[in-house]
């Protein structure tokens, strides 16, 4: 007995040569069984007009523009393709396509291909979500703030703020707050003020802190939408959809997320995905196993990349190093191996992140009815698009970045808790005030992170990381070395130019600085500077004063005169922490010898008098001052300008 095999019916007939060869062959065959007598070129002009209305040629001929010394051949391979409908310069475009896709740019290389899913299918925005553009900050140095910066019990009321960021699907930390205080009440005052009505920057404010799908307006990287969680605002850098059925969510994120959804947008736009191009996607309303499939890639990719930033110090979900997470680490108990482990395992999320994006595309083509040939002429034209990544910020980096990377975090975070554990939040280098310095603090540390290795063996390993010579990261011969010249640098680089751990430095140009100190920013009040002074410098003080003089009775001249010049730094270095304290000023504005908190939106009777931080004003406003007056052991990047006013 012969197989019998099935065909999908559906999916064939949305191929359109196919379905043009079926009507075309039938409209004949029925035609001559009523003796007329229709040419093969009739029926086809018949069959446009009826499906497809009629076709315009466009013609791609800058190819041919003619070169030096070269004849011009645009005029002749125009000719040739205007009478050869199958040459490669020519594209055929159904006029109805460019209809549908009207107040859109003439993208015919790629309308051709996919301008009948905008017909046969709703678009996005009504039909599944509300696409709505968000909230336009004018004064972002204000009211937006990285989410490490404020405290949890702070007076004003700050709120998660999406506000586009990196490239990444899915899944993306949303570690940016906005000062929402008596429901925005400031920044709708200043937009009133400046433009006649708050509406004009504070956009659908309906939709504010409802669950969602956001994405990056601006990048040429493409489409990368991901979750809005509830309780959030989002910015016109981050415009927001929002499904009108929650279930519907993880599909339409998929959805978004394909190649196929970037072919959509490249008709529209090439760097731009405002909602009114995303809005447009055309959407289908089935439940087949093709949705449930991208509903569960989608979410997979939202999942994987979640617990992976739990090892992220600067994400919401932070936990611990990426190192010391059991599930990454394994059984592994020394540094070396639990390292090791950390960069397999990475490896092995990134991998399982690619195939599984991978089948969401194919699971997107399959729902729309692409077949194989259509997909490679469709890929083809949008071009290589970046590959799904786990990491986002160290895409592109080497095994050994990487690895560099998971140990300077490792180091750092070591010291974080160090600060944060300590009873004032002031952790000198040198030992003061009977207690231990840094350095012994940070072994103590790490050894209760790997309790079953040595803490010889422990350091020596670490040192061994130290001493390689990686690009983008600084070399150090000794722990030592590392949290004296190298942990500030990456602290800051970490967060942002945003410390919370700010190193302060009797010197910033000598190897071995005579005091230093790691203080905790958000301890770090009018009291905190003066016990700083009165105790921990005081006490620097007086062991060198007694070093000097032991050195002078023991006739050790050399000694003498270096611990002298020591003393004269922290006497130097405690005159700039006076002046501070009382908020000193002499000069121009912001010069060289302002040790004033200068607020920009605050008149200046309303700033800080003295060393009276106001944390909600943010890290960069009051680091500031100890900055520009060379109270920090390197200057760093403060000032800069990243958080651009939209």
């Amino acid at each position: 007995m012969p197989t019998l095999k099935r065909y999908d019916i559906k999916k064939l007939l949305a191929n359109p040569d196919v379905r043009r060869r079926l009507i075309v062959e039938s409209t004949r065959i029925t035609q001559a069984r009523e003796d007329i007598e229709v040419a093969k070129d009739q029926v086809e002009n018949s069959y446009y007009i009826v499906t497809e209305a009629e076709r315009g040629a466009f013609f791609a001929l800058s190819q041919f523009r003619a070169a030096e010394a070269e004849a011009d051949r645009r005029h002749t391979e125009f000719v040739r393709a205007l009478f050869d409908p199958t040459s490669d310069a020519r594209v055929d475009v159904t006029l109805k396509d460019l209809m549908s896709l009207d107040n859109s740019t003439l993208s015919y290389g790629l309308i051709h291909l996919v301008g009948a899913f905008f017909r046969e299918y709703p678009r996005l925005d009504p039909a599944f979500a509300d696409a709505r553009q968000g909230l336009i900050s004018t004064e972002s140095g204000r009211f937006v703030r990285c989410h490490w910066e404020v405290r949890p019990d702070s007076r004003r009321k700050w709120v998660p703020y999406a506000k586009g960021g990196d490239f990444s699907r899915f899944y993306s930390d949303i570690f940016l707050v906005f000062d929402w205080t008596n429901n925005g009440a400031q920044i709708k005052a200043i937009a009133k003020e400046r433009y006649g009505s708050a509406s004009r920057t504070i956009k659908c404010e309906d939709y504010y802190f409802r669950e969602g799908i956001t994405w990056v307006e601006k990048t040429v990287k493409g489409m990368n939408a991901r979750v809005l969680p509830p309780g959030a605002l989002f910015n016109v850098a981050g415009p927001s959809a929002f499904p009108h059925n929650e279930a519907d969510t993880f599909y339409l994120l998929g959805v978004l997320n394909s190649n196929l959804a970037q072919a959509f947008l490249n008709c529209f736009a090439s760097r731009s995905w405002g909602v009114e191009y995303v809005g447009r996607i055309p959407i289908p309303a089935v439940k087949t196993e093709s949705r449930r499939r991208i509903e569960d890639r989608a979410q997979h990719g939202f999942d994987v990349k979640r617990a992976w930033n739990e090892g992220n110090e600067i994400c919401t979900t932070f936990t611990k190093p990426w190192i010391l997470h059991t599930d990454t680490a394994g059984e592994a108990h020394t540094f070396g191996a639990s390292l090791d482990a950390a960069l397999s395992r990475e490896a092995e999320f990134n991998d399982d992140l690619v195939a599984s994006y991978e089948q969401l595309n194919d699971s997107v083509y399959r729902l729309y009815g692409v077949n194989e040939t259509l997909r490679s002429r469709i890929e083809s034209a949008i071009g290589n698009r970046p590959s799904e990544f786990l990491w986002p910020e160290m895409e592109g980096q080497t095994v050994e970045q990487k690895r560099m990377e998971h140990v300077s975090r490792l180091l750092t975070y070591a010291v974080k808790c160090v600060v944060e554990q300590d009873d004032d939040g002031l952790v000198a280098l040198q030992p003061v005030a009977e207690e231990a310095p840094l350095l012994e603090r940070v072994r103590t540390k790490l050894a209760s992170f790997f309790p079953r290795q040595d803490q010889h063996a422990l350091e020596i390993e670490l040192v061994n990381e130290l001493k390689r010579r990686v690009k983008g990261y600084a070399r150090a011969e000794s722990l030592h070395d590392w949290l004296t010249d190298v942990f500030f640098d990456f602290h800051c680089a970490l967060y942002q130019q945003r410390p919370i751990l700010w190193h302060l430095a009797s010197s910033q140009e000598s190897a071995e600085p005579a005091f230093s100190v790691i203080v905790h920013y958000h301890r770090f009040d009018h009291d905190r500077l003066a016990k700083l002074r009165s105790v921990h410098v005081r006490d620097r003080l007086a062991t060198l004063r007694r070093e000097a003089a032991q050195a002078s009775k023991d006739g050790r001249e050399d000694d003498r005169l270096q611990l002298l010049a020591a003393l004269e730094e922290v006497e130097a270095f405690d005159r700039k922490l006076a002046r501070l304290h009382e908020g000193h000023h002499e000069g121009i504005e912001a010069g060289e010898n302002d040790y004033r908190i200068l607020t920009p939106w605050k008149a200046p009777q309303d700033r800080p008098k003295g060393w009276r931080p106001d944390l909600d004003d943010g890290v960069k406003v009051n680091i500031a001052p100890l900055a520009r007056t060379g109270l920090l052991r390197t200057k760093n990047k403060f000032g800069a300008r990243e958080l651009e006013d939209t």
